[in-house]
């Protein structure tokens, strides 16, 4: 007996062997779920209305933008062709300020450090300070006020021409004040408030103060009897001074004339408060005011209560600093006039 194989399966049409096979067809959840409104927010309005017109404002920003900028172009050129056509100069020309040549020796050495500027006028030292005659004035006896104007000289002597407070030693200085007058000085130097009533150079600085040259000074002294803000009776001396102190720079003769020079002008209100209205320890000379004016000096060195020379540094060392608002030898000056760090 033969075994009959069994019929083979039909073939299949080329369009069945693509086709998907059956199965149920599903309906998404959001399909099923109701129609809900949603009103739209002013951020999504603007957005849709930026998306909707953007690509017309772009366009129209565009030609704006290119028309102002041939009409620029149109404005510059003509006004260029104008000045080439009528002879005006096109180009800037840069200015230059003529220095008037310094005295030189015959190894072109300069000749003073102070020719060619309003300190060559000045007194050297202590000499330029004359004081007024000592008269009765108030309460204060001739022989008070006498008294009261030798210590103020003194103090300026102390405070700007001699060595100690120059190399910043304030002792002999503040002996001249009033015993209760000292505590507050001595803070203010710490600070570095002083430059109003006293000078100090920065140790180490280069260029280096020159004492051979002396320190040229011009100013005046005045007084009158008043009374201070606490009701005492005292003399107020009021000083005026400009102090001028040369430093040793480097081939100054190639500077215009005072590039080495510092100059200091200031207005102190001395106080020599009346014996009979306060205590031993506060009978003397006290500071009641003290306002100047530095030129030429580094704010560095300032800000500490020292002067620096400022002269030309590479650039990238270079620091801003202000300019003096007006002429500080000038009799115009007033106290607060000019630089300030």
């Amino acid at each position: 007996m033969t075994d009959t194989p069994p019929p083979a399966d039909p073939a299949r049409r080329l369009d069945q062997l693509f086709a998907p096979a059956e199965e149920a067809v599903r309906i998404p959840d959001w399909m099923r779920q109701p129609e809900v409104e949603h009103e739209l927010t002013r951020a999504e309005r603007l957005r849709l209305g930026w998306e909707r017109h953007s690509g017309k404002l772009l366009g129209g920003l565009a030609v704006l933008l290119v028309l102002g900028l041939l009409g620029f172009l149109g404005a510059a050129g003509y006004g260029f062709v104008r000045k080439v056509h009528d002879g005006e100069q096109v180009l800037p020309v840069r200015s230059r300020d003529v220095t008037p040549p310094r005295p030189v020796d015959a190894d072109g050495n300069t000749l003073g450090v102070f020719l060619g500027t309003p300190a060559e006028r000045f007194v050297e030292g202590k000499a330029s300070i004359t004081l007024p005659a000592a008269r009765r004035t108030g309460p204060f006896t001739q022989q008070q006020v006498a008294g009261a104007l030798a210590k103020v000289r003194a103090a300026l002597v102390e405070g700007r021409l001699r060595r100690p407070m120059l190399q910043d030693d304030p002792e002999p200085f503040l002996t001249l004040l009033a015993p209760d007058a000292r505590a507050a000085l001595k803070d203010d130097l710490a600070e570095g408030g002083n430059l109003g009533y006293a000078t100090r150079i920065a140790p180490r600085t280069d260029p280096g103060w020159v004492a051979e040259d002396g320190i040229r000074v011009r100013g005046t002294v005045e007084y009158a009897a008043t009374t201070d803000r606490d009701g005492i009776r005292v003399l107020a001396i009021t000083t005026r001074f400009v102090w001028v102190y040369s430093f040793d720079l480097f081939q100054a003769q190639k500077y215009p004339p005072g590039a080495e020079l510092i100059t200091l002008r200031d207005q102190v209100v001395w106080h020599l408060p009346h014996p009979d209205d306060v205590r031993p320890g506060s009978r003397g000379l006290w500071i009641d005011a003290a306002d100047v004016t530095v030129l030429n000096s580094t704010c560095e060195a300032m800000r500490k209560g020292f002067i620096a020379l400022e002269y030309d540094l590479p650039l990238l060392q270079r620091w801003p600093e202000p300019e003096a608002t007006g002429d500080i030898y000038a009799d115009s000056w007033r106290p607060g006039d000019g630089e300030e760090c």
